[in-house]
């Protein structure tokens, strides 16, 4: 017979396995069953606990206790507040342990209904089967784990091998951290209705039963994550930010308007605009020491002559979540000038604290009848490829002139993107909050060795380099693709040359590998 010490060793050896998976997993992770007819990890180790208070505890020590065996495959809750059981329940253990009796009698007979060898007649007997239930659970555990989130091994093999453009057409030396999109998956919960879909091969014509669900659940999220109330109707489906920019540019303004943006600017829509035969009126960003910020008090002279204000926020690429006070400046221009203003909110889910998103059209109902708020869950969710964006269209004139089009004349996103969309607005809040906390550690992580103004939402930093093409300097020497500064100001007399884009949503690892060829590089 092994000595108390020896046999806590081994005890602990497998809480500690089954702590590392759930707190590596998180809240969100923790709780999924990925295979059919499968526990959780929060579940198995919820139930593991329940096998330690009642035979170590009541038929070992013979302290009274109510164990609800069923409940326990299906417990759900925070991981913090399940470690912090596991460490209660392991210190009263030790002690169980120590003062046992390994040759002496139980204290109790387990129900007929507790499933566990029938040999168990002592307290040496009963303290064998906690250990093999803990030695069992944890490998399930692990199992569990693989399948939830897999070990993906050299994450840049993983990111070239895919289809994607920022590490398709980046040379295989070279980092790229330039398109915004992540490197980092997508949630669970995501994962799981897409392929449910595809094992249902899911693929032919798309029929939705009742409303669109998209519309609901966009509705759903603006309310309970912004505090906004969407009006009822309203709501158009599209396939992307660009889509809607462009035919909201064709249904509001003749060529030769004017269209306003803040500048820098996100470098499609400034190459739309223009290709439109509109005149892009830049609103140039300005570097007040601490922040990024925009002139208010010349907005009028600025805004004279447009029709259209295509107003950014969370600004892209500086990283500004605009205050009440300068959108409400914004406000009262476009009210006074009678402009359109299309809303681009799509970065406003990754908006850091204690900093907070305000959607425009919330300002006041005079406010929303002339907005356009376009939004879309593939950036803060990670769904680029998957094409699928929202248009509340606040301005009467302009439902009416969309609806007035051909029904197909803008096409229709896949049944994939629309189930991706649901299942990131309604099922995927704590994914959320887990990649915002890597994404807002990685930025203090780049701030603390680019000097920048860190961004207040969004995972990218704009950042003065210096040079007349520090991007394209940067790709030859560190090895870093970054987004070149002078495109986010093509077209207009702002100078961004001297300035580069870089994404930071990408692992630890590979961010670390970054920083290290930047910095070493100036």
């Amino acid at each position: 017979m092994i000595s108390a010490e020896e046999y806590l060793y081994y005890t602990d050896r497998a809480l500690d396995g089954m702590v590392r998976i759930v707190t590596e997993l998180g809240d969100e992770r923790a709780g999924c069953r990925p295979l059919p007819g499968a526990n959780s990890p929060f579940a198995l180790l919820t139930h593991c606990l329940g096998v330690v208070e009642y035979w170590a505890g009541t038929l070992v020590a013979g302290r009274p206790s109510q164990r609800d065996r069923d409940a326990e495959f299906t417990a759900e809750g925070r991981v913090g507040d399940l470690v912090a059981r596991v460490a209660r329940v392991r210190a009263q253990f030790a002690d169980d342990v120590r003062a046992a009796e390994p040759h002496a009698a139980l204290r109790g007979t387990p129900p007929a209904g507790y499933q566990g060898p029938d040999r168990v007649a002592t307290q040496g007997a009963a303290l064998q089967h906690v250990f093999e239930e803990l030695a069992q659970h944890h490998g399930q555990m692990e199992i569990l784990r693989d399948c939830i989130a897999p070990v993906r091994g050299d994450e840049t093999a993983r990111l070239r091998a895919g289809h994607g453009v920022k590490w398709g057409v980046t040379a295989p030396d070279t980092i790229g951290a330039w398109v915004a999109d992540m490197d980092l998956g997508v949630s669970p919960a995501i994962r799981d209705r897409l392929l449910e879909v595809v094992h249902r091969e899911d693929f032919g014509y798309p029929y939705w039963r009742g409303e669109d669900p998209v519309v609901a659940a966009f509705e759903d999220w603006m309310r309970r994550r912004h505090g906004w109330d969407p009006r009822p109707g309203r709501t158009r489906i599209f396939t992307d930010l660009l889509q809607i920019l462009q035919v909201v540019v064709e249904h509001t303004t003749a060529p030769g308007d004017g269209v306003a943006v803040h500048v820098p600017a996100y470098p499609p829509f400034l190459a739309s605009i223009a290709r439109a035969g509109r005149r892009v009126v830049p609103l140039p960003m300005l570097d007040d020491g601490t922040r990024w910020t925009f002139d208010t008090e010349g907005l009028r002279r600025r805004l004279a002559g447009c029709r259209l204000l295509v107003l950014v926020n969370p600004h892209n690429p500086t990283g500004r979540v605009f205050d009440r006070a300068e959108l409400e400046a914004l406000a009262g221009v476009a009210e006074e000038l009678d402009l359109v203003v299309l809303a681009d909110e799509v970065h406003a889910d990754l908006t850091y604290r204690p900093h907070r998103h305000i959607p425009f059209a919330s300002l006041d109902p005079a406010v929303a009848a002339r907005t356009v708020t376009m939004t879309s869950a593939t950036k803060a969710f990670n769904l680029a490829a998957l094409r699928l964006a929202v248009a509340h269209v606040g301005p009467r004139r302009l439902r009416a002139s969309l609806d007035a089009q051909p029904l197909d004349l803008y096409g229709t996103p896949s049944i994939l993107g629309r189930v991706a969309t649901v299942a990131a607005w309604r099922e995927s809040a704590g994914w959320l909050e887990q990649t915002r906390a890597l994404l807002r550690a990685n930025r203090d992580a780049v701030a603390a060795r680019l000097p920048h103004h860190p961004p207040e939402a969004t995972y990218l930093s704009w950042i003065r380099w210096g040079g007349t093409d520090p991007a394209g300097h940067l790709e030859r020497t560190a090895k870093v693709r970054l987004s070149a500064g002078a495109e986010f100001a093509e077209g207009t007399a702002v100078d961004t040359g001297g300035f580069v884009r870089l994404n930071f949503a990408t692992g630890p690892d590979v961010l670390a590998d970054l920083l290290d060829r930047l910095t070493g590089a100036r």
